[in-house]
């Protein structure tokens, strides 16, 4: 997904599609910025379906899911 891909279901809370596995929503865009490094890393910071735990994803490794039904 693009930044704008990624802000747009952050803002709405749908569900998203990571490794096979659909998550509930996307709970933070985290910048992060590593020594020596150029400009910041975007990572994806995905709740899952309980709200227990997250995953710390790449961007280009996410789909919007199809819809709430999913999960």
């Amino acid at each position: 997904m693009t930044r704008e891909e990624l802000k747009a279901a952050f803002d709405e809370q749908c569900p998203v599609v990571h490794g096979g596995i659909t998550y509930q929503r996307i709970s933070a865009l985290i910048s992060r910025r590593n020594p020596g490094a150029p400009r910041p890393v975007l990572q994806v910071e995905l709740a899952d379906r309980n709200g227990n735990s997250v995953t710390i994803a790449a961007p280009d490794r996410i789909e919007r899911s199809g819809s709430n039904a999913e999960i």
